[in-house]
C-alpha cells in the first residue's frame, strides 16, 4: 500500500516538472503553443529513444522527424509538385504559418518591430528591425546585430510567422535583429529571390 502511494507521489512530481515549462504563468493554463510545444517534445524523445519507430524517406535529426509528424497530424499531406496552382500555394503558406506560429514561444509585450525599405540600385528591399524595448539605428552604431534570413525554401513566411522567435532571440542575446522580407517562389524567380539576399550583404 505504502509504495503504490510512493509511486503515486513520484509520478505526479515528474508529470509536475514536465509541465512546468509549459504552464503560462499569467494564465495558469497549457496554451495552443504549449500543447503542440507537448507534442512535438514527446515526439521528439520518442525517436530519439525509439528511432526504428519512425525511420521516414529521408534523413532528418529527431526534432525535424517530429515535427514533420506533428504537422502530418494537425494538416493535410500537401501535394508540392511542379505543376502548382496559385490557391495551392496559399494552401501551403496558410497550414505553415499556423503549424509554426502554434510552435513559436509568444512574443513580449516589450518587444518593438519597424518596417523599413531599403533601396539598393533600382530594388527595394522590406526589412524589419526587431528589438527589445528599444530600437536602436544599426547604420550609426557599432552595435552587434543578427541578419535573419527567415526558412521556408523561399516558399513561404514572413514577417508575422517568424517574429515571435525573433523577439525572444533579441532579448535573450540583447541584440538588433535584422529581417529580410526577401521575394518568395512562384510569384518571383529564384534569381530574384536571391538576389534580394546578395543585395542585402552589400548595403
Amino acid at each position: 500500500m505504502l509504495s503504490n502511494w510512493l509511486c503515486f507521489i513520484i509520478a505526479n512530481m515528474i508529470a509536475l516538472l514536465a509541465m512546468k515549462p509549459f504552464v503560462d504563468k499569467d494564465l495558469l493554463v497549457l496554451t495552443r503553443y504549449h500543447r503542440m510545444a507537448i507534442f512535438h517534445r514527446m515526439f521528439s524523445l520518442r525517436n530519439k529513444v525509439l528511432p526504428f519507430l519512425h525511420p521516414g524517406s529521408i534523413k532528418m535529426d529527431a526534432d525535424s522527424k517530429a515535427l514533420d509528424e506533428l504537422i502530418s497530424l494537425y494538416y493535410p499531406k500537401l501535394d508540392l509538385s511542379e505543376d502548382l496552382t496559385k490557391n495551392d500555394v496559399e494552401k501551403f503558406r496558410y497550414h505553415s504559418k499556423r503549424i509554426l506560429t502554434a510552435l513559436f514561444p509568444a512574443k513580449s509585450s516589450s518587444c518593438l518591430i519597424q518596417h523599413h525599405i531599403l533601396q539598393y540600385n533600382t530594388n527595394q528591399i522590406h526589412m524589419y528591425y526587431i528589438q527589445h524595448e528599444k530600437i536602436n539605428d544599426w547604420k550609426c552604431s557599432n552595435q552587434s546585430i543578427i541578419l535573419y534570413f527567415h526558412g521556408g525554401g523561399f516558399v513561404f513566411g514572413d514577417i508575422d510567422t517568424y517574429s515571435c522567435v525573433e523577439c525572444n532571440l533579441s532579448k535573450s542575446l540583447n541584440m538588433l535583429i535584422l529581417h529580410v522580407d526577401f521575394r518568395l517562389i512562384p510569384e518571383y524567380s529564384l534569381e530574384e529571390t536571391i538576389e534580394d539576399v546578395i543585395n542585402i550583404y552589400k548595403i
